[in-house]
């Protein structure tokens, strides 16, 4: 919107037009003028690229070829059975084995007594 109007601008096709040309004029200027100013680079590059190139196939004629490995067949270990049932090779292993602590539990604990139930107890000693 124009500011001082409040009215939208009209649309010229001749000066959009205009505009257009002068960019495409202007870009094709400046493409002219890279080209003469630096187009020495593309041919350092080039050049470059080659020495390169020819470094890297000298190294790669001195260089051993890499054998391919032969294929061997992969194959699991048998699975050991551990005293509590369990299948595992960590379990066998005596350092994560649970019974070196304590045995498995095979009775009950009995119900201790309470005090009141006990005939020797003796609250306070004098």
């Amino acid at each position: 919107m124009d500011k001082d109007t409040g009215k939208m601008p009209k649309f010229d096709p001749n000066t959009e037009a205009f505009q257009m040309r002068a960019q495409w004029k202007k870009a094709e200027a400046c493409s002219k003028q890279w080209a003469e100013l630096w187009s020495w680079l593309l041919d350092e590059q080039s050049r470059a690229l080659k020495e390169s190139k020819a470094i890297r196939e000298e190294a790669a004629a001195e260089l051993p070829r890499a054998i391919g490995k032969a294929e061997t067949k992969k194959s699991l270990k048998p699975v050991p059975v551990t005293s509590t049932g369990f299948i595992g090779w960590i379990a066998s292993k005596p350092d994560c084995q649970l019974e070196i602590y304590t045995p498995w539990l095979t009775h009950i604990p009995l119900r201790l007594p309470d005090a009141w139930e006990c005939k020797n107890y003796e609250a306070y000693k004098s």
